[in-house]
C-alpha cells in the first residue's frame, strides 16, 4: 500500500507508473534557461517551453546533462538511426528550434554523448528522454524568426 505522507511527489508518481511533468523555466531578457526532469520528453519539452514563451524560434547555447533512449541519426542521401537507450552524459548540445511550413516547432538539435566507458556518440537527435537532469539555455531571437522550410532554413 502507498502511504502519500511517507512519499515524495516524484516518488509517488512513479510508483502509480505516471510521468509527470516538472519541467521548468524562466526568461530573462532574450535567454530562456529550462531545467527539465527524470524521464521528460527532452525535444518535446523544450519545444513547449520556448512555446510557453510565445516565441517562434530559438537557438540552443548550451545543455548539461544525461540522456537516456536516445535515437541519433545520420545522413546519407537518408538517415540511418542508432539506438543509444543505456544513459549517456551530454557532451554537447547545438541546432535550432524553427517554425515549420505547418506552424509547429521543429527542433533541429545535434549532440555529442558519452557512454560509461567515455566512447562518443554524436549525431542528429531524433529523440532522448531526460535522465537524472538536463539544464538548457536557449536564445530567443528579437529581430529575426527562424522558418523551416521543406528545402530547409530560413531566415527572415
Amino acid at each position: 500500500m502507498l502511504s502519500l505522507s511517507e512519499t515524495s511527489p516524484r516518488e509517488m508518481f512513479k510508483t502509480l507508473g505516471l510521468i509527470p511533468r516538472f519541467m521548468r523555466c524562466k526568461l530573462d531578457g532574450n535567454i530562456l534557461f529550462i531545467k527539465l526532469d527524470d524521464g521528460e520528453d527532452f525535444l518535446g519539452e523544450i519545444c513547449r517551453a520556448l512555446e510557453s514563451t510565445g516565441s517562434s524560434s530559438g537557438v540552443v547555447l548550451s545543455c548539461a546533462g544525461m540522456m537516456r533512449n536516445t535515437i541519433l541519426a545520420y545522413y546519407k542521401g537518408e538517415y540511418i538511426e542508432r539506438a543509444l537507450p543505456s544513459p549517456m552524459e551530454i557532451i554537447s548540445v547545438e541546432g535550432n528550434i524553427a517554425r515549420g511550413d505547418d506552424g509547429s516547432l521543429q527542433p533541429h538539435i545535434h549532440v555529442a554523448l558519452a557512454d560509461e566507458n567515455l566512447n562518443v556518440y554524436g549525431g542528429h537527435l531524433r529523440r532522448a528522454m531526460v535522465h537524472n537532469t538536463a539544464e538548457i539555455a536557449i536564445l530567443i531571437p528579437r529581430d529575426v524568426s527562424l522558418i523551416r522550410r521543406r528545402t530547409g532554413l530560413f531566415i527572415e
